[in-house]
């Protein structure tokens, strides 16, 4: 329990202003409502979950919502240094890596989380897909996107989805002339 309250004051400082520009990047995606981590009177839920991963030192942090009609799909181009996190928000999304990536579902949060709490497992809130393998992600499900790995996400749906990126890029990717594409 104490390790995962850990983990999660750590996002809480890196959204309230990057005040631990070398921490871990952690979430959890949810559809049910888990356990609220208060902290001086406001109340955080988690929504995503990346562990262990590779940050480029320093980082920008770049966050988009990005609307994707039904049929429609975004390539992921293979020398992308963008690494991130997708949330669903709204209808679905596929993705499908050339690399291995993981995946946190917002149906059964609640559980996972208490589980975790209880036995300080925080890999029971993360489910691995292997390279190659498509994987639909419904409202409140999250996909950490490692960089430099090609693949697709796409619309296979029959509304409009709408997804929130969270991507940490090296510092000079965001200072060129094109906008990283979520």
């Amino acid at each position: 329990m104490r390790r995962l309250s850990v983990l999660l004051s750590l996002i809480v400082v890196m959204l309230l202003g990057g005040l631990a520009p070398h921490a871990q990047p952690v979430a959890i995606a949810q559809e049910a409502t888990p356990a609220a981590v208060k902290i001086a009177g406001v109340a955080f839920e988690p929504v995503a979950l990346a562990t262990g991963i590779d940050l480029p030192s320093p980082g920008d942090l770049f966050v988009a919502r990005a609307a994707l009609d039904p049929g429609g799909g975004v390539p992921i181009e293979k020398g992308d240094p963008a690494l991130g996190i997708l949330l669903v928000e709204s209808g679905t999304l596929t993705v499908q890596l050339e690399g291995p990536m993981t995946v946190t579902r917002g149906a059964g949060l609640g559980e996972a989380m208490a589980t975790a709490e209880a036995t300080g497992d925080v890999s029971t809130l993360m489910e691995s897909v292997p390279a190659g393998q498509a994987v639909t992600l419904a409202v409140g499900d999250a996909a950490y996107i490692p960089a430099h790995v090609a693949g697709e996400i796409r619309n296979e749906g029959p509304e409009r989805a709408m997804r929130l990126a969270i991507l940490v890029l090296p510092p000079e990717d965001m200072t060129g002339g094109a906008t990283p594409a979520p």
